[in-house]
């Protein structure tokens, strides 16, 4: 379940103010390109990016007649992320995200890559208000995000992945974007080197125990609550902690080895993949690496003043792990 959903962290009026600008960005004088990016605005998800981005504001001390700044910024970092997502349903040829049919099925491929440029666009068009510095974090963090990608798919249906590997791809497409929206944060509320640099480290490790727990998720949850089908990581050959310490602990390493490396994946054969993983002690394994993260990211607000946002930041990332509980 994804707990923190429904939590707000002390943000809730800032992230109310983050949603009703998202959905004015996306405004266009074609309808079918406003009605598509309101279709993905609409899917929600879960804004921890910009519950991130506000709190970091927060807990340095931001001037609240400063906060647009922050609010601006975390509109940005949503937008570009939106866009992305839309690439990435495309090319993993997912049928749902966040338990809507995804863009490009339901208005075609043409549509969906027009619209994603549209939203990275109107990013950057937000970025404008924003101060150079801001710019370039939030550049390096999309360039770091494209060579994730780059390196997941060098990877793909490859068994024989380091764990480092691993690690290096969900710091790129993931955890990139997290310590991006947490500097972006702590530099617009005027926080120091120091306090931005830990934050930004904040963001990173809170932002791999996320993707490990969506890892877990895709084998351990069902559709319904996730959102999408379960097992997709495994039908598109990409690599996952579960599935990586399953192999490396001889849980059946060849059947394993068979699904990861087949392009067409039978059904019968991703399902008892899953079946194997989740009867492993893989899943409870991979749950304490992400807390092992978590603790991480927590030892990096040490700079930090104690503060109720100080607080909410360790909350938000001790909320990511209950989720695959």
């Amino acid at each position: 379940m994804n707990d923190y959903v429904a939590i707000d962290f002390g943000v809730g009026e800032e992230l109310k103010e983050v949603e009703e600008t998202l959905q004015r960005s996306v405004r266009s004088d074609s309808p079918i390109l406003t009605e598509i990016a309101m279709h993905v605005i609409a899917a929600g998800g879960k804004r921890i990016r910009p519950a991130i981005c506000i709190l970091a504001f927060k807990a340095v001390g931001g001037d609240p007649r400063n906060m647009h700044s922050a609010i601006d910024a975390a509109v940005a970092v949503e937008l570009i992320h939106s866009a992305t997502l839309i690439h990435d349903d495309i090319t993993d040829e997912g049928e749902q995200r966040r338990g809507r049919v995804t863009a490009y099925r339901k208005y075609g491929v043409h549509n969906a890559l027009v619209t994603g440029d549209f939203m990275f666009v109107q990013g950057f068009k937000y970025g404008q208000f924003l101060s150079p510095e801001s710019i370039r974090i939030a550049a390096e963090a999309y360039e770091r995000l494209a060579e994730g990608e780059m390196l997941q798919e060098q990877w793909r249906n490859n068994p024989s992945i380091p764990m480092e590997e691993y690690i290096k791809i969900i710091s790129g497409k993931t955890a990139s974007v997290f310590s991006a929206s947490a500097q972006l944060g702590a530099f617009h509320g005027g926080g120091n080197d120091e306090q931005i640099e830990a934050l930004g480290s904040y963001g990173t490790y809170a932002g791999i125990a996320f993707q490990i727990v969506d890892d877990i998720l895709d084998i351990t949850s069902d559709s319904n609550t996730l959102g999408k089908s379960v097992g997709n990581d495994i039908r598109e050959g990409n690599m996952t902690l579960p599935l990586i310490l399953a192999m490396n602990d001889g849980v059946d390493r060849k059947l394993l080895s068979d699904v990861v490396a087949k392009r067409n994946k039978p059904r019968e054969l991703v399902e008892n993949a899953i079946r194997m993983i989740r009867e492993s002690r893989c899943v409870p394994r991979s749950i304490a690496i992400a807390e092992e993260y978590v603790e991480l990211a927590n030892e990096s607000l040490s700079v930090l003043e104690p503060s109720p946002f100080k607080t909410e930041l360790e909350r938000l990332s001790s909320s990511i792990v209950a989720r695959a509980r």
